[in-house]
């Protein structure tokens, strides 16, 4: 097919990174901010084995479609923050409960049951916001990339699917940008703490104006910065309690809390005596259980939450500041596990130690926490001689297409 040929098909499903998919003469064709039952006409570029369509014209509109929400969404700035605003509410949680399906058919060669799918507020749920921040001039900006051009960053003027004190905050630090670091390209993120807003700038060599910059935005809490080429620090600090907010957190308040109350319940189920919380955060998960009276090993990299873990944990129960690569081995045996990984999931050193229960590891029961299906599926491919006892979905994430996911594991 010639590049750029003009086609009109009918989108079939939505893909896991948010494009609708259809067939063009047995073509496989991806295009962004399409709906299933779509027709539509679209131009189509060949990238190996599959079509990457730009959308031209919707001929026929989904039953599901509907208006977005958020000006920035649409022409001119074509937001890339969300993927499905066009999408109704339910058919985004359909199609994220297929996907989850789908990934464990297709990669992790595991036939499952549809999960089950839980959900909250579909806006304003985000309480924390990354943007991207230009100079040109004398004029400074903060946005989100366009869908289709990754160095399109347009002015935000508000996001629909964040909290209005968050996008608050963000409006204070730009009424201050003269004082951030000099450099053209500059990225920030604005996370709600308990009480009060912290903010993680990356970018810039030098920040001679940081005093006059918290002068500036007195609402702030904490202040980290990662200068080019260097580790991440905390440069001020004026939290009432110091939470790592730094570190990984979820960032619906909501739906976090269903999730963790689910993976305590799963993991408590197994009656463990012992336990290892792997990628454990700041301890909130291990803090449960250690309460419960199970004696908990967290495995947590980031050494600013391992201490806060730390801090709330007492023998038996111990926080280990390490890679889970490094620390699992001598954690073991546990009855219970705890994955709660980054994006890319688990190394496969790890599910190489956790296949084929009873092979010194002396665990009973896994419980794995997902922000990807795919890598899910791939790790629970590897662990052999373990079978799936629950799979549950978390729309952590509305107008996108992420989703979370607990997934149970016991003894085939």
């Amino acid at each position: 097919m010639p590049a750029g040929t003009r086609v009109t098909f009918e989108v079939a499903s939505l893909a896991a990174g948010g494009d609708g998919v259809g067939r063009v003469d047995g073509l496989v064709v991806f295009t962004p901010r399409t709906a299933p039952g779509d027709r539509i006409a679209a131009t189509v570029a060949v990238e190996g084995r599959v079509g990457r369509g730009t959308l031209l014209e919707i001929e026929r509109p989904s039953p599901d479609r509907v208006a977005a929400a958020c000006p920035h969404y649409e022409a001119p700035d074509r937001c890339g923050g969300c993927q499905w605003q066009h999408v109704a509410l339910e058919a985004q949680r359909e199609a994220k409960r297929r996907m989850v399906q789908d990934a464990f058919a297709r990669i992790g060669r595991r036939t499952v049951a549809l999960p089950s799918m839980r959900g909250g507020a579909p806006w304003r749920y985000r309480r924390a916001l990354t943007l991207a921040i230009r100079r040109r001039g004398d004029r400074v900006w903060a946005g989100m990339r366009a869908h289709d051009d990754p160095e399109a960053v347009f002015a935000l003027d508000d996001c629909q699917v964040t909290e209005p004190r968050v996008v608050e905050t963000w409006r204070a630090i730009l009424a201050a940008a003269a004082h951030l670091p000099a450099g053209a390209r500059l990225r920030g993120t604005v996370r709600w703490l308990e009480s009060e807003p912290g903010f993680v700038l990356e970018g810039g060599e030098a920040w001679p104006a940081l005093k006059a910059f918290l002068a500036a935005v007195p609402s702030l809490g904490a202040v980290w910065w990662q200068a080019e080429g260097r580790r991440r620090q905390l440069v001020a600090d004026r939290r009432a309690q110091a939470v790592p907010a730094a570190s990984f957190a979820q960032v619906n308040a909501e739906v976090a809390a269903w999730l963790h109350e689910t993976v305590v319940a799963r993991a408590l189920a197994f009656a463990p005596a012992t336990a290892v919380d792997a990628y454990s955060g700041a301890g909130e998960t291990a803090a449960r259980l250690a309460s419960a009276g199970v004696a908990v090993t967290a495995i947590e990299l980031d050494a600013e939450a391992s201490a806060f873990a730390a801090a709330r944990l007492s023998a038996p129960s111990r926080a280990v500041a390490a890679t889970v690569e490094a620390a699992l081995s001598a954690a073991l045996p546990a009855d219970v596990v705890l994955l709660n990984p980054p994006r890319a999931g688990v190394a496969a050193s790890v599910t190489d130690r956790l296949a084929r229960p009873g092979r010194g590891t002396g665990t009973r029961g896994i419980v794995y926490v997902s922000c990807d299906p795919a890598t899910l599926a791939r790790d629970v491919g590897r662990l052999v001689g373990w079978q799936v006892a629950s799979l549950e979905c978390f729309d952590m994430f509305p107008q996108t297409a992420h989703v979370e996911t607990v997934c149970v594991l016991e003894p085939a």
